[in-house]
Formats: structure tokens, sequence, C-alpha cells
């Protein structure tokens, strides 16, 4: 078994290297939305039974409330407020995972590529650093955002500041927030090799990772605080799995996500990182 990404799936898809026809017939699957777009397509490639979900990301963004009192809800907003206040904002640089992604959310929120690039090459001489310099990776970025070097921060962990704050990285002082009214959300996959030697044991793991308690485990912040793949409204009352018992007093995570934004195809993802080095890096 394999815990595979969007684009290694289509490529071994197309190459009929992944095992069919499996997923939806393990037994936990009945717990499954399979109807949703964000699980039956993986970067928007049908997913037609050749792999089973088990974890569910999505993008937040965070603010220090000691610099920011009301943070923009909206990309023109954000871009207003850059003006406002130069040098205290960023975001890492693609190929980064969560800059790529940021930039792939701008894209998708501000109508197609050449939009959101105009959009960040405007943005650009606002940023840390006048936009000379991008962090190179996340852990640059966190690094800014704990030294109040810039007033945001971002991650496809929903979870990142409640786990921030636990271990002394971020202060108190920080919340979570949206942009453009949802997450940009995504799914983690099992696959099965088609030559799989074992492939009984594999769907026997693969069934595990969909069961209402070890769903429940994965989005509770004490432990994981990853959004479930399950549907509520599929589970029995006494196993459902939902974000309102720890979000309701925890003020470092989103009661709710929002509606969510789905990934652009797999295959963009380069296309888009080269258009964004030429037309705004340099």
């Amino acid at each position: 078994m394999i815990w595979i990404n969007g684009a290694n799936f289509v490529e071994g898809k197309q190459a009929g290297l992944l095992r069919k026809n499996w997923a939806r017939a393990l037994p936990n699957s009945r717990y499954v939305d399979w109807g949703a777009p964000i699980i039956n397509r993986d970067f928007q490639v049908p997913v037609e039974g050749q792999e089973s979900p088990w974890e569910g990301a999505a993008f937040v963004f965070g603010y220090n409330t000691t610099q920011v009192s009301s943070p923009p809800t909206s990309f023109p907003a954000l871009l207003a407020w850059a003006k406002a206040h130069p040098g205290h904002f960023s975001y890492p640089a693609p190929p980064d995972f969560t800059g790529a992604a940021f930039v792939r959310q701008v894209i998708q929120r501000l109508g197609g590529v050449s939009q959101g690039l105009r959009y960040l090459k405007e943005l650009k001489p606002y940023q840390y650093e006048h936009g000379r310099v991008f962090p190179t990776s996340i852990d640059e970025l966190d690094q800014l955002f704990a030294n109040n070097q810039v007033a945001f921060d971002m991650s496809y962990n929903a979870n990142f500041l409640d786990l921030a704050v636990k271990t002394d990285k971020f202060p108190s002082t920080v919340r979570p927030f949206l942009i453009g009214g949802g997450a940009l959300e995504n799914t983690s996959y099992v696959t099965i090799p088609a030559n799989a030697a074992d492939t009984a044991g594999a769907e026997v793991v693969a069934n595990l990772l969909l069961s209402p308690k070890l769903q429940a485990d994965l989005a509770n912040p004490a432990i994981l605080g990853m959004p479930s793949v399950l549907d509520g409204s599929k589970l029995p009352a006494a196993s459902a799995v939902s974000r309102e018992h720890s979000t309701a007093t925890d003020p470092y995570l989103l009661a709710s996500l929002g509606e969510p934004l789905t990934e652009l195809p797999a295959s963009q993802d380069e296309p888009i990182e080269k258009a964004w080095t030429r037309m705004v890096l340099r």
C-alpha cells in the first residue's frame, strides 16, 4: 500500500500501475461521501475506486492580533492592507509546497492565471523587504511571523496555530482566518499497486484508516487536528466525527472551514510555478 500524492496518482493511473475497483468495496467506505468532489477527484482526476481517502487538509491563514485588528477576508482586501502596512506580508516562494498552494489559491479566486499573477506582481513591492526576498520555505515564514516581522502566516494544516502556541513557537495572540470565504482543501489517499503481493492485507489497513474511531482521533486537535474524510451524516450518532467539541473554546481553531475550494489539476502545477517565476519573481 502507498500513500500517494496527486501527481503520482495521475501518472500511475495512466500507466495502469494501480489496482482497480477496490476502494469502494471496503466495509468502512460506507461512511464516505463518494459523490463529493473533494473525495471523488484527486487534483481533478477521477479516483474511480483506485485509491481510498484517509485524511483531509485545509489551507488556513493566521494573524497576530497585536498587529492586525481585523484580518482581510478577500485577496483585494489583502492587497489594500499590504499597501497600508508595507513590509508586513510575505509568502514562501514556489516550489515550496505552502507557497505554491497560496499562489494557486490566488489564481482560482481571481479568475485565472493571468489575473492571479498580475495581482501577485502588484502585491510584491509591498511585501517583506519590498518583495526582493521571499522565504524559501514555510519554516522561514513561520520564523518571520514568530518574530513579528510579518503579520500573517499560512499553512495547509488547519491546526497549525494550535500546535505552534502549545509548543511556544507562536505567542498566544495569534488567531486563524480564511481568505475568500473558504479554505483550499485536498484529500490524502492510499492506493494499492496492481502487482501488490498482499492486497488483502493492504485493504485491511486502508479500511482501518476509515474507521470512525481513527478518524475522530485524527480530527482531534490534541492528536493531529486534520479534517476527517468521513461524512458525519452517514455515521452513527455515537461515533460522529465533529470539530465542534474542540473548536468551541479554542481560539486557535476555526469552527468552520467555509465553502471548500478544490485544487486545480496537478498538471497545472509546474506551468503555474514557471509562470510565477517569470512574471512575479524576476
